[in-house]
Order: structure tokens, then C-alpha cells, then sequence
């Protein structure tokens, strides 16, 4: 166990009332309330640095400093997370969650010292957060530990934030490679918030899909889909067969059931899917609807189902034409596949003389896709002994290929 919390573990015997006093007073305090307003963070943190070193030195309450403490742990937890690298993937500034891991520690010790329970739980929570964004999982699973054991005999502790520290344990367990172990503990969560919730409230259905979704990750696609089936009963008692929340089980249901090679329990999820999204959606976002059979369809070719691969692609093909682009493209290529596949070679050219109207409609910067799409069709065309357009063909992708390369090598040389 972590070293401060092993030598305070025994001090906390009581629940003191919270003292009443007003942050307002100190000026640092109140000029960093200002600043965070104002999204100033830099500023913030500078002020509340003040607002901790004035209120040790004048010996204020101990819940004072350790309030001033955890609003400095979270100012610097938000300077310490945003960062970003070039590909804009989260990029966390250690230095500065050290700077809160270590705020909090000693408010923690302030409240221990106090024999403050509540404000010391406080503590646990920020810290576990901080503890997440470094990814620090062996550290977060004690202090998680520590908080759930504590909570469990804290009076009118909230039995929201009990769950939620006993569902960050479990996180952190399957962090540090026990996932058996994390599962027990997620049930533990589940069981709560049905205590807490009720067993058909969305909340709940929530947090029984994330069990599922983390059984699906490591590949336990038996105990995921009956967590996720579990979880699209709740969220259609509570928020409809048609709500976001039982599209969203639906859609992973149908993962799970892909990745487990059951490929028609997966397509009569998918389809399922499909049916919400269109009932949902009406003809107010046909796009999306459109986006969703183009998807499926690519299932269906994958397995075999051609016929049903061409007729959902001509029904989002139907959606594309409306605005054209890169996906009216795609569309009419993936058609072409799936009618080659069929034996309707004819068929297949077809399509993609259609593909190749839109990539030129697109431009010079798809130009690459424009000189593929005539080489199938080339390929195709020697099929059907049409070698005289096959040639051409190849001659006008051979041109549209020297033209990308030469702009490419004099970027490069520029």
C-alpha cells in the first residue's frame, strides 16, 4: 500500500461536521474564481498557489486549506491533460500531474490530521483522477482500494460516488492484467447502482454495457453479449427501443456476435441496428441512415451474402447521389466488386464508368483514385475481349499517374 496510506489509515475514527466559512475572504481565492471564469488557467493556478501558501500561514481551518488545496489539484490536473501532440492525440503534461498528485497527497495528510473523513475521501477521488490521466493503474488501484474501504463505513456517505470508486477499482484492476478480478468487482458497481438507481434506469443499463464492452475487449464474447443483451433490456425499458442508447447496445451486440463468428446472430443485430436508425431518423439525417447501409453492406460481401450486399449499396448509393463525392464513388466501386463476384462482369464495368464520372467531378486531387478506377475497369474490359478501350483506358491512367508523380517529386523538391 502506498506509504502515506498505510501510516494514516487508522486515523480516521470520525465524521466531523464540515465548518462553515467563506472562500471569498482570501483574495487570491477569489482573483482565481476570476481567472478560471475566464478559462485562464495559468493565472488560476498562480493565484490559488497564493491562496494555500496564506491560508498555512495563517493557520486557517484545516478544511479550508484542504479545499484550497483540492481546487489547486484540479486547475493543475486541467493544465496537465489538454496538452496535445501533432497528431492531436492526448499528450498529458506529467510534470504538472505531479505538481497535483503531490497537492493532494498533503491534503490529505491535513485532513487525516483533522480526523476528516469526508474531506479526506475528497482527496481519494482527485487523486484517483489525477492517478488516471498519468496512467499510473498500480498507484490508482490502491488509492482506490483505500477509498472504497473507507466509504463502505462512512455515514451518509453518497452511494453514487461509492459506485463510482468501486467502478474505478475495477478499471484499475483490469489495468494491472486481472481482469477475472475486475469483472467481480464491476458486478459489485452494478449491484449498487441497481440498489441506488433502480434495476431499469438508464444509468444502470450504462453501466452494465461498459461490462460488456470490456469483456468484448478481451475477448470473452460469451459473458459480453449477455451483459450487453442485459444492458439493451434496461435501456429499452427506460429509454425506448428506438433510443440512441439501445441503437448503441444493438451495434455492439452485433460486434461481439461478428468477432465470435457467429455471422447470423451478427447480421440480425446489424439489421436490427439498421431498422432503429432508420425509425429514429426518419428522413431528418438520411445521410446517416445511408452511411450505416454502406457499412452493412460491406459485411455482407465480406461473408458472402452478395445479393443483400447490392441492395443495401443501392439504396445508399440512392442517398449519395444527392450531394455526389468521394462516397458516390466509393459506393459505385464497392458495387462493381460485388456484381464481378456475381459474374455480371458487363454489370460491374457499368458501375465503375459511373465511379469514374464522379472521381473526375472531384478534381485534380483525386486524380489517383480517378487512374485505379480505370485501370479495374481495363482489367475488366480484357475480360470481355474489349481490348481496344482497355488500352486506352490504361494509356489515359498511365497519364493521370505521371501527372500525380511529377507534382509529387516537385512539392518534394520545392
Amino acid at each position: 500500500m502506498l506509504g502515506f496510506l498505510k501510516s494514516i489509515q487508522s486515523k480516521l475514527s470520525g465524521v466531523p461536521e464540515r465548518e462553515t466559512w467563506n472562500l471569498d475572504r482570501n483574495w487570491h481565492h477569489a482573483e482565481a474564481e476570476r481567472h478560471l471564469k475566464a478559462g485562464n488557467l495559468i493565472e488560476a493556478e498562480r493565484n490559488l498557489v497564493a491562496a494555500v501558501e496564506d491560508a498555512d500561514k495563517r493557520e486557517l481551518a484545516a478544511g479550508i486549506r484542504v479545499q484550497l488545496r483540492l481546487a489547486l489539484a484540479e486547475v493543475q490536473r486541467r493544465l496537465g491533460v489538454p496538452a496535445t501532440d501533432g497528431s492531436g492525440e492526448a499528450r498529458p503534461d506529467i510534470a504538472k500531474l505531479r505538481d497535483a498528485e503531490n497537492i493532494l497527497r498533503n491534503a490529505a495528510v491535513i485532513a487525516v490530521q483533522n480526523s476528516d473523513t469526508a474531506h479526506y475521501l475528497d482527496c481519494m477521488d482527485a487523486l484517483a483522477d489525477v492517478l488516471t490521466a498519468m496512467e499510473n493503474y498500480p498507484a490508482l488501484e490502491e488509492v482506490a482500494q483505500e477509498a472504497v474501504r473507507l466509504s463502505a463505513s462512512a455515514p451518509r456517505e453518497d452511494a453514487w460516488k461509492r459506485e463510482v470508486r468501486i467502478r474505478r477499482l475495477a478499471l484499475a484492476q483490469d489495468k494491472n492484467g486481472r481482469f477475472e478480478e475486475a469483472l467481480i468487482t464491476f458486478d459489485k458497481a452494478i449491484a449498487l447502482r441497481e440498489q441506488s438507481q433502480g434495476a431499469r434506469h438508464e444509468e444502470t443499463g450504462n453501466l452494465i454495457a461498459e461490462a460488456g464492452r470490456l469483456c468484448r475487449q478481451h475477448g470473452e464474447h460469451g459473458k459480453a453479449q449477455e451483459y450487453l443483451r442485459r444492458a439493451l433490456r434496461v435501456h429499452e425499458a427506460a429509454c425506448g427501443d428506438d433510443s440512441i442508447q439501445a441503437f448503441r447496445d444493438v451495434q455492439e451486440l452485433a460486434g461481439s456476435l461478428e468477432d465470435s463468428g457467429d455471422q447470423e446472430g451478427a447480421a440480425a443485430q446489424y439489421e436490427r441496428a439498421l431498422m432503429l436508425k432508420q425509425r429514429k431518423l426518419g428522413i431528418g439525417n438520411i445521410d446517416e441512415v445511408a452511411e450505416m447501409q454502406y457499412t452493412l453492406a460491406a459485411l455482407y460481401a465480406t461473408w458472402g451474402n452478395l445479393s443483400r450486399a447490392r441492395e443495401l449499396l443501392e439504396g445508399c448509393i440512392g442517398t449519395f447521389q444527392r450531394t455526389g463525392g468521394v462516397r458516390l464513388a466509393v459506393a459505385y466501386e464497392t458495387l462493381a466488386q460485388i456484381e464481378e463476384r456475381s459474374g455480371r462482369v458487363s454489370f460491374a464495368v457499368r458501375e465503375l464508368g459511373k465511379a469514374s464520372v464522379v472521381w473526375e467531378k472531384c478534381g485534380a486531387s483525386r486524380r489517383r483514385e480517378l487512374a485505379q478506377n480505370l485501370e479495374y475497369q481495363a482489367d475488366l474490359l480484357d475480360q470481355l475481349r474489349q481490348r481496344r478501350e482497355a488500352n486506352w483506358l490504361r494509356k489515359r491512367a498511365a497519364e493521370l499517374t505521371m501527372d500525380v508523380e511529377g507534382e509529387t517529386a516537385e512539392a518534394r523538391g520545392a
